[in-house]
């Protein structure tokens, strides 16, 4: 038999989407479908005090505007982030006349097209009052508060003695680390087209969370969830934006209602940057002590974050310094600040990246400071046991990830005296960084269906899961293509569609740890049927999985890897250049080698984009961002990124789950903003600790 789990196979589905024949919510040609467009306000903090639809509603081709005058109220929705569904903003849309950030939806306008319905936005007549607001930490310190617990996890605490840990070491970094607010900025906008059949919804939604759609929209319009249907079966990227419910989603379904007929609606990107969930800017201050041997004593990690005026959001950057090392002694604080902006949202590994980018340039400064390789400081404080759970790590190959990056870079070419490596002009650096990624399992139910058909056996493989472009659908068709023997093309996929068996959502790099073991037991179950009745022309089986976040009794399950990274800095014009990354991972098996490594590389551009380029900037005077395109917030593309060494060490974890699979969509960001920044200081001798690392913060020290 031919195994396929682990081999480089093509995507199943990447032949409709190059051609184009792969269908994405604004796509499905529906009949009589007319068109919406968003208005949101100008004003980031006030009331409106006055609102005139007369001019909008008599225009040309116009069926319905929609305001807080008519739209009436929702339901209670739920607002559960990992379970059950959640909406973007805990407020429901057009619920009043407050206005609490810019670009806050006041209206959608509903016309036969897309252009007429834009004309008719353009003719609405909005008097704001304007009232306070802020959208800089500084000028709101004094709605500090302090967020009790993430996931179960108190987010302020001590453990151990941290003033003896301090006493004891005789080496001491106190610094101040700062990332800006960034965004998913997902390729594929927020789309939705919203129809009624009597009292059954229908929604073709872009989203990572069919299930929570559902649960959120049933609740919305007071409905069974059996009379609301969520289909997406392909998404154009999402990294964490769509997971929650969108207003437009509601407000499309409303005017759908009341219109009878199917409404689209897609957000502009400006839309999508302002009113779709960020990454919340972090300002860390983390102190670390040592001994002369690099024994690390103690760590304190400080950590302020923002949210909106009404919702609740933490980005829990002190999540992996408590359990990455060692370390005796451990103090966290978290400090959350309230903005005028769209509630924060998840993106790809929240916490994680902003948090690691904190602690991986700490360690280079106290490896520094010691005179020590970074990569033997590390190695100094490796862990086998989780400091904060006590419990061990299962299956842990961190160790091993060091060496084979440490060997595949050429590290011990590395000299750790700042600027002595050249080519001309050019200063040449190394950095490495640690990554990390808790393994999560939030649950799926997987059913297989094997039938003979005239061509021969066939097995169809679903589940309600979204492929945001992750490769699920690859993924799920190895599995149980090597399970049952058949080829790769005998099997089909189906996902995006609430229809399915249940699944968690697409997000927390949990989906292939949660649906690849229910698919292969299904598979499995089959099998067996198959041997007791080898006449069977149909045989069906479900099984699922139940969820782990990262812990059970026994073990702490966690990713890890390591990155090394090569920069090319030009010093009269601080332009840098990321020339050569080499990372190697440890997330146990890995399935599909070809998605999984294109997930890899995917999580490595963004850490790219984190340190180099990316931050979404608030004007304090106007309350509004400024640069709420693609031509002002800057992604990299394909001139910012070069080749990129990728490895696994591919060792099962049994203890996780019974592929011995845990996730890979989110570690590959983790680290690589420090890494490239300890290799910027290696290459110039300058500390930049305030991302994205711009060439002014360069040259003005040059």
């Amino acid at each position: 038999m031919t195994t396929l789990i682990g081999t480089p196979v093509n995507r199943i589905d990447g032949r409709k989407k190059v051609t184009g024949t792969a269908q994405y919510a604004a796509e499905l040609p529906l009949a009589e479908t007319c068109h919406a467009v968003l208005v949101g306000s100008e004003i980031a903090g006030g009331k409106i005090r006055h609102l005139d639809a007369l001019s909008a509603e008599q225009a040309p081709g116009v069926l319905l505007v929609l305001t807080h005058l008519n739209a009436g109220k929702f339901g209670d929705m739920p607002d559960d982030m990992m379970q059950g569904g959640t909406t973007a903003e805990k407020r429901p849309p057009l619920a009043d006349v407050r206005i609490l950030h810019t670009g806050q939806y006041v209206a959608m306008v509903v016309a036969e097209s897309i252009e007429q319905a834009r004309y008719a936005a353009s003719l609405l007549a909005i008097e704001y009052e304007r009232g306070p607001f802020a959208v800089a930490l500084e000028d709101a310190r004094e709605t500090t508060f302090q967020p009790e617990q993430f996931m179960g996890e108190p987010l302020s605490f001590e453990r151990g003695n941290v003033r003896a840990g301090f006493e004891a070491a005789d080496v001491r970094i106190d610094e101040t680390y700062v990332t800006p607010t960034e965004h998913p900025c997902a390729l594929e906008p927020h789309a939705t087209i919203a129809s009624w059949s009597g009292d059954t919804l229908t929604v073709y939604n872009s989203t990572q969370w069919v299930m929570g759609d559902r649960a959120v929209l049933a609740a919305a319009f007071h409905l069974p969830t059996e009379k609301v249907r969520i289909v997406c079966p392909f998404v154009g990227g999402m990294f964490g934006s769509k997971g929650a419910t969108g207003a437009h989603v509601m407000l499309a379904a409303l005017a759908a209602r009341r219109l009878e007929r199917p409404v689209k609606i897609v957000l502009s990107r400006t839309q999508v940057l302002t009113d779709v969930g960020h990454r919340t800017e972090t300002v860390q201050r983390l102190e670390m002590g040592a001994t002369k041997d690099g024994v690390i004593t103690a760590i304190r990690h400080f950590c302020t974050t923002h949210t909106a005026l009404d919702d609740d959001f933490v980005e829990p950057a002190t999540i992996t310094s408590r359990m990455l090392y060692n370390a005796r002694s451990y103090a966290a604080h978290q400090d959350v600040v309230r903005l005028n902006v769209i509630r924060p949202s998840w993106m790809r590994a929240p916490g994680e990246a902003p948090g690691q980018f904190a602690l991986e340039c700490a360690m280079d400064e106290l490896a520094a400071r010691l005179d020590m390789d970074p990569v033997e400081l590390r190695r100094r404080n490796h862990t086998e046991v989780n400091p904060q759970t006590g419990k061990p790590f299962s299956n842990k190959h961190l160790l091993d990830c060091y060496a084979r990056g440490a060997e595949r870079f050429g590290w011990s070419r590395r000299n750790p005296k700042p600027g002595s490596l050249r080519e001309g002009d050019t200063l040449i650096g190394f950095g490495t960084a640690t990554a990390t990624y808790p393994g999560y399992l939030m649950g799926a139910t997987v059913k297989v269906r094997w039938e003979q058909s005239s061509t021969g056996p066939r097995a169809i493989v679903s589940t309600a899961g979204s492929d945001a472009g992750t490769g699920m659908y690859t993924m799920l068709a190895i599995t149980v293509a090597e399970i049952l023997g058949l080829p790769l093309k005998r099997v089909t996929v189906e996902l995006g569609d609430s229809a399915l068996t249940p699944c968690s959502v697409a997000g927390g790099s949990n989906l292939t740890a949660s649906t690849a073991p229910a698919a292969a037991d299904a598979a499995a179950k089959i099998k067996r049927q198959f041997a007791e009745n080898p006449r069977a022309e149909f045989l069906e089986a479900e099984e699922q999985t139940q969820p782990i976040f990262g812990q059970n009794d026994k073990f702490a399950f966690q990713s890890f890897g390591a990155h090394f990274v090569e920069v090319r800095v030009q010093p009269e014009i601080g332009r840098i250049r990321v020339s050569r990354i080499v990372s190697v991972f440890d997330c146990g098996r890995i399935l599909s080698a070809k998605t999984a490594r294109s997930q890899f590389i995917g999580g490595i551009v963004f850490g790219i984009g984190a340190a180099l380029l990316e931050e979404l900037s608030y004007d304090r005077k106007h309350g509004q961002p400024v640069n709420a395109d693609l031509a002002g917030y800057l992604v990299p593309v394909h001139a910012d990124v070069p080749e990129i060494d990728v490895t696994w060490i591919d060792e099962p974890d049994f203890n996780f789950n019974s592929m011995g699979c845990r996730g890979v969509g989110e570690i590959g960001i983790t680290g690589v903003a420090a890494a490239i920044a300890n290799a910027v200081y290696n290459a110039t001798g300058i500390r930049v600790r305030e991302l994205p690392i711009t060439p002014d913060k360069l040259i003005r020290y040059s």
